[in-house]
């Protein structure tokens, strides 16, 4: 805390400051007080933004974070294979094969985070070999395809053509699209990602031609998200209350202004702004968008530093991830970008990493 005075340098600072502010204040009007503390816990993870600001951070330790990172998910990977293939004792997450320790939604956004890194670390060669960040995204790449991850496929669809053509210029840029584009086609033809991309479609189209209907994973999201949206309608200046979203959609249901969720509590609206709304209203939205565009503008600033592209990717992941998933309550999202938002990304701190020695 002796340099408590980086956070003053940082953009972001103020917005998540008051955020935090705002979802303990949030407290005072919530009638579901359990709930309304796990999720203010999980915004107050923001703390460790400010703590990584003022730390003394080096390449060395950014360098080591990142392979952390790496070593995890890698790690998972060989747990996951052995356990489908029951050369392990124990069970995949949920018993989904080839998921390992990790629940399956997560796992694919980390999964394309982790291949959007190594495409920077390929053209940089910053942090490992070509050849082992090639094998590390043969791997990746296979998990993410059999795997029933369905958010991560699309991030990964998305966001690697931006990657592509943010990160090479020429003729490498049309090769390296070529390259994605034979990788996307290839993850098209697994059996698993048509089975899931065609379930999605038809979940879809049934909860379109008789909304009552939301035993499927479409179905509650879309339901959650139409509550969400009834509650900041009626509640726009303070919402419902930090953590009252359940309580707010068996409200709506009771009213019978929404479908009915059966087997299911609706928890958040499967959207982090939706979700942001209905609980503090338009100031709640405000802030978490004022604290992301900021975030996004350091990182993008200094994409071309390993620190800088490792954020600005995984903020890509969570501004369209969180289109379809609550992300900013989820303990592992709201822990993640809490710790990568304290890494250097001001003027200083660049030059700083970048004049230092590896």
């Amino acid at each position: 805390w002796k340099r408590w005075c980086e956070i003053t340098e940082r953009s972001w600072a103020l917005p998540l400051a008051l955020l935090i502010g705002l979802a303990l204040l949030g407290l005072l009007w919530t009638k579901d007080l359990p709930a309304g503390l796990k999720v203010a816990e999980a915004t107050g993870y923001g703390v460790y933004a400010f703590m990584g600001a003022t730390l003394p951070w080096r390449q060395f330790w950014v360098r080591w974070l990142i392979r952390l990172f790496l070593s995890g998910l890698l790690l998972n990977a060989i747990a996951a294979f052995l356990m489908t293939w029951k050369i392990l004792p124990w069970h995949n997450e949920d018993y989904i094969v080839y998921t390992g320790f990790a629940d399956h939604i997560w796992l694919s956004m980390a999964l394309t985070h982790a291949l959007l890194w190594i495409l920077w670390d390929i053209r940089n060669k910053w942090n490992l070999s070509v050849w082992f960040n090639l094998i590390l995204g043969v791997i990746f790449f296979i998990q993410l395809a059999i795997t029933p991850g369905r958010s991560g496929q699309l991030l990964f669809v998305l966001l690697m053509p931006a990657a592509v053509w943010i990160l090479f210029s020429g003729k490498w840029r049309y090769w390296a699209l070529s390259a994605i584009t034979l990788t996307v086609i290839g993850m098209s033809l697994s059996p698993i990602v048509q089975s899931r991309a065609e379930l999605g479609i038809k979940n879809l189209e049934q909860f379109i031609t008789n909304p009552s209907v939301t035993t499927t994973s479409w179905g509650e999201r879309l339901a959650t998200m139409w509550a969400g949206i009834d509650m900041f309608y009626e509640h726009p200046l303070l919402g419902v209350g930090t953590g009252d979203f359940a309580l707010g959609m068996k409200d709506l249901q009771a009213r019978h202004m929404i479908t009915e969720t059966p087997g299911a509590v609706g928890d958040s609206a499967a959207n982090s702004y939706i979700s942001e709304a209905a609980v503090l209203g338009v100031p709640g939205l405000l802030l978490l968008l004022w604290f992301l565009i900021t975030l996004s503008k350091e990182a993008w600033d200094a994409r071309m530093t390993p620190q800088g592209w490792f954020i600005l990717s995984y903020l890509g992941i969570f501004w369209i991830g969180g289109l379809y998933n609550t992300l900013t309550w989820g303990c592992a999202d709201a822990f993640t970008i809490a710790i990568l938002s304290g890494l250097p990304l001001t003027k200083r701190a660049i030059i700083d990493i970048k004049t230092e020695r590896n």
